[in-house]
């Protein structure tokens, strides 16, 4: 079986990585063609995979322009003269698109030349970044998931809000039974070096944030809720990791507004991103975990948080939330909104011990664990290829 992948953003992160080298133990000879915009180049090299499956290789394509960005049509014509001229189609059994907008295009392109099956995965920057900016393509959009195999959401929440909001009912109708939803996985030591002992919650109450210092993960409200929660007495120290973050970046206007934020509050840190093992280390050392990020397609931090025993606090009606009940691990808060931030920081505060207590109890590894999700892949390629 070869798999062709077409992962526009890879390099970025190392979630595509983890799933393609979880594949590569399992025999699965991979193409990874990665069609980078203009301004990610310094991504090349980034997440090498030590491939031990013969024929299999990571293939970078610098061919796109910054003008691209504003051209769809010209986009998708680019990369997939250039993924024509770099790999060997007749050899591929099946793609496997990371993105629907670009990814899922390109695939959609193959598959009506030659006759290619492709499963397709819709994520955060399809749905608000594609569909809101190339609102005429819709119907071209559409086609894409028609005509996939299997069409992948990472978590219940977007599946759900994607079916309802995103794309007509009739459309809605006919991919429902093509519809799998199947997370990220957590890489690293964290599900290795889980923490399974109950929590008790200490005075000051520790909270955490990790991720980019960029507008949308809700840091500044989250500055603004646990300023709240001190003035009505209730001690707590606060960690936000991450500024620097590579790959990621800061955004330079909202890290000065942070800064600035920060000015005069000796409870607030503001500190460096640090290596997973270090941030395993963090949140053996925090209480609460908070990011009420949106837009959010998953957020691997928050089940790296569970896995140390930390409850969360997530972002309503975005990736994480919905798989598990309100209030069994954490809180959804509205993005944004820093009374609800607030209240639901509170929440999380008083109902700590049994909050620790279920997330002793939970299996993290049957859902999360990268080689069983590899697994789950594997099942739907064999099904579907060529």
């Amino acid at each position: 079986m070869h798999i062709l992948h077409i992962s526009n953003s890879y390099g970025g992160t190392s979630v595509y990585r983890n799933l393609y080298n979880e594949l590569d133990k399992l025999g699965v000879r991979q193409t990874v063609f990665v069609p980078l915009n203009a301004n990610n180049h310094k991504r090349i090299g980034n997440q090498m995979i030590d491939f031990q499956t013969d024929g299999s290789s990571i293939i970078y394509s610098t061919a796109l322009k910054k003008y691209h960005r504003f051209l769809y049509k010209a986009k998708i014509k680019c990369a997939l003269k250039e993924i024509l001229s770099r790999v060997n189609i007749n050899n591929i059994n099946l793609i496997h698109a990371s993105t629907q907008c670009v990814d899922g295009a390109i695939a959609y392109e193959l598959n009506k030349r030659y006759g290619i099956p492709y499963i397709v995965a819709v994520r955060n920057t399809d749905v608000n970044n594609y569909y809101k900016v190339f609102v005429w393509r819709k119907p071209y959009f559409s086609q894409i998931l028609e005509e996939a195999n299997k069409i992948i959401f990472i978590s219940p929440k977007y599946r759900e809000n994607f079916v309802a909001n995103t794309i007509p009912c009739s459309v809605a109708t006919r991919i429902s039974e093509k519809i799998e939803v199947i997370p990220n996985g957590v890489g690293g030591d964290f599900l290795a070096h889980q923490q399974k002992t109950p929590r008790t919650l200490k005075t000051p109450v520790r909270v955490a944030f990790i991720s980019s210092f960029k507008r949308g993960k809700g840091l500044l409200e989250l500055i603004d809720a646990i300023g709240a929660l001190r003035n009505k007495g209730i001690e707590i120290q606060f960690r936000a990791i991450g500024r620097g973050l590579p790959n990621r970046g800061d955004d330079p206007a909202y890290l000065a507004a942070v800064e600035k934020k920060a000015l005069g509050k000796q409870w607030l840190s503001l500190e460096d991103f640090k290596a997973p093992v270090e941030l395993r280390e963090v949140l053996r050392q925090t209480d609460i975990f908070a990011m009420p990020s949106a837009p959010e397609t998953f957020g691997l931090v928050y089940v790296e948080a569970l896995s140390q025993n930390v409850p969360i606090l997530y972002a309503q009606n975005q990736g994480f939330d919905g798989f598990y009940p309100d209030g069994f691990v954490g809180y959804p808060a509205k993005a944004g909104n820093v009374d609800d931030i607030a209240d639901k920081l509170k929440r999380i505060i008083d109902n700590y011990a049994k909050m620790s207590e279920n997330i002793s109890r939970i299996d993290l590894n049957s859902i999360f664990d990268w080689a069983r999700i590899a697994e789950q892949y594997l099942r739907i390629y064999q099904n579907a290829e060529k």
